[in-house]
């Protein structure tokens, strides 16, 4: 937002997801690395019971099922952040933060586009903190890699060309 002038719309690109998802996820997979190996009891627990409200909040919305929940977002991004709390170095797990946040648009938009039908989203957030209480922190990044490629890989392949959204072109 610009003082007095209003809201300027960035415009979203291929290169601008490609270029977010590489930096978000070679930051995100460090932080969950340091989790794993750092976080403690207590991140464990916090782990466990962000999973455990993710898993039973509904995924879809109620009014429109094309679109995720509001119950579930939350669940999720609560669960996200559970997963990386470990970490002791908070910049670090700020700046992840921040380009998970980032990143959330075109999450979202992925899940209007469908879902691949042999994907498990339960079964991977599981798969997330299987490895992570099992202390194995490659395992853990490479899951959270796997995991996260999904959403913008999906919004590419679906966009009619390189630019996702331009100011002024209907999205």
């Amino acid at each position: 937002m610009q003082p007095h002038q209003g809201y300027l719309v960035t415009p979203l690109s291929h290169k601008e997801l490609g270029e977010l998802t590489v930096a978000r996820m070679e930051l995100e997979s460090l932080v969950f690395r340091l989790s794993v190996q750092e976080g403690d009891m207590s991140w464990e627990a916090g782990a466990v019971a962000a999973h455990h409200v993710l898993e039973r909040a509904p995924f879809a919305a109620e009014d429109d099922p094309s679109q995720l929940s509001e119950e579930w977002s939350q669940a999720h991004a609560a669960f996200h952040v559970a997963l990386l709390a470990g970490c002791g170095n908070r910049r670090l797990q700020e700046m992840a933060l921040k380009l998970r946040e980032e990143a959330e648009l075109y999450r979202r938009w992925s899940v209007s586009l469908g879902q691949e039908p042999t994907r498990d989203i339960a079964g991977e957030h599981r798969a997330l903190l299987d490895a992570a209480l099992a202390r194995d922190p490659e395992l853990a990044a490479e899951r959270l890699s796997d995991t996260s490629r999904t959403p913008p890989r999906l919004v590419i392949s679906c966009a009619e060309d390189e630019h996702l959204y331009s100011p002024g072109r209907a999205s």
